[in-house]
């Protein structure tokens, strides 16, 4: 049962032809790095690809393996090896083993949702669209394509964090999950339309063909629409007219183009764009707090 070199790497119940959903492969346990780091995988968080070590010692470490058949090894030696150089690169600070099958080694933070403490005034929900457009920027400008953005694609740094992890920034955003991701020859708004890949966000009109880096700036709208109903949903609170307006800019009105889509901004022109918004929101936010002083005055 999944014998192959890349995975995932199940672990079937002993005299069953059955997967056990908490097993740890073998394989994984004897992978020379990890026996000399002293990282032993106690749990899988996703069966036969991604595990992470005892909840029961700090730090905890979430260890994935990679399928050298994708470009998610790749990517990662790109985006890690210039992660200290670049404020907008939002990848989680990392390490790639270099002997044995290739694994992903990341600190275990947080769940998107909880960033900023839970609670998004205007300032906080202008910031986690800003961050989020600033990470696909920057990965569209070196013509790498994330491919299946979503909700659980997102973690967070927390405050709490920098003191088992000392590369983990406070409040930021984090983008993980580069399994389906790609690198192309050509940039936003010449690359054409390829087939996309399975995703966790639903095609818009059911497309199959569509412009990879518009795939992306829509599937970050749809990711941005659905926090943001959960975060209303759990607290009755809403976030700035301004920024819901900016989220549907993202969707767009998709009418399947066959070449480059125009039917939304590039990142490029959102990341702009958001700049100014959250100018905007800050000078609204000015005039609220003058407006509160001058009536107590």
């Amino acid at each position: 049962m999944s014998t192959g070199l890349n995975p995932p790497w199940y672990v079937p119940f002993p005299g069953r032809d059955a997967i056990d959903p908490g097993g740890i492969p073998d394989r994984l346990l004897c992978h020379p790095e990890l026996q000399e780091r002293g990282l032993v995988p106690f749990i899988p968080t996703k069966p036969g690809i991604v595990f992470r070590t005892t909840p029961f010692e700090e730090p905890i470490t979430i260890i994935k393996i990679l399928n050298t058949e994708r470009e998610e090894r790749e990517i990662y030696k790109r985006l890690l090896s210039e992660a200290n150089q670049r404020p907008n690169n939002h990848t989680v600070p990392s390490e790639l083993t270099q002997t044995g099958h290739p694994l992903l080694i990341m600190p275990q933070i947080h769940n998107v949702r909880i960033i900023h403490g839970g609670t998004w005034p205007p300032r906080k929900a202008m910031d986690i669209i800003f961050q989020l457009v600033e990470g696909v920027e920057l990965l569209h400008s070196l013509h790498i394509v994330h491919m299946d953005m979503c909700r659980m694609n997102l973690m967070a740094g927390l405050p709490q964090d920098t003191r088992l992890y000392k590369d983990i920034v406070p409040h930021r955003l984090y983008i993980i999950d580069f399994d389906s991701s790609r690198q192309f020859a050509l940039g936003p708004g010449v690359q054409p339309a390829v087939v996309l890949p399975e995703s966790q966000t639903k095609k818009p009109n059911g497309l199959q063909l569509l412009d990879p880096y518009s795939w992306d700036v829509y599937c970050v709208g749809r990711t941005l629409e659905r926090l943001f109903e959960q975060y209303t949903e759990q607290t009755n609170l809403r976030i700035p007219w301004v920024a819901e307006t900016y989220i549907k800019w993202l969707i767009g009105n998709e009418r399947g183009c066959p070449g480059v889509c125009r039917c939304r901004p590039t990142a490029r022109t959102a990341l702009r764009v958001i700049k100014v918004l959250v100018r905007v929101v800050d000078a609204m936010e000015c005039c609220r707090w003058m407006a509160r002083v001058i009536v107590h005055v």
